[in-house]
């Protein structure tokens, strides 16, 4: 993981203090027991990739100039009470690749969908 600096002033001295965690999973198929016999499952695996991303936005706006680094170590620490946990728990990285496969296939569905209908209306 790691986290990135993304704050900007927007108007005349007032900043939109952001801070930007995000870090990698690899996909490994031990992740998607259970959800491989989907007939979609290949065209899913291949659109997740080797990897699935995990970013989260931390972001307070309106922030004086002279207190955005206070406002930024604010939002880390609030991070790291809350959602740290979550990520440092050993199921985390089977979660995340398990709860993006799920969205790529619902995403792959609704497209399929999308087009049926479409064909349909020519």
């Amino acid at each position: 993981m790691e986290a990135l600096d993304e704050s900007r002033d927007y108007y005349g001295g007032y900043w939109n203090a952001r801070v930007v965690v995000r870090g990698e999973v690899e996909v490994e198929h031990l992740y998607l027991e259970g959800l491989l016999e989907d007939p979609l499952a290949e065209e899913a695996l291949k659109e997740l990739g080797e990897k699935v991303q995990y970013r989260r936005e931390l972001t307070k706006m309106g922030v004086p100039e002279g207190e955005v680094e206070q406002v930024k170590g604010d939002l880390l620490a609030y991070f790291e009470e809350n959602a740290l946990p979550y990520i440092e728990h050993e199921k985390f990285p089977e979660r995340l690749v398990r709860r993006r496969f799920e969205e790529t296939l619902k995403e792959i569905r609704i497209r399929r969908m999308r087009e049926e209908l479409d064909e349909r209306d020519l």
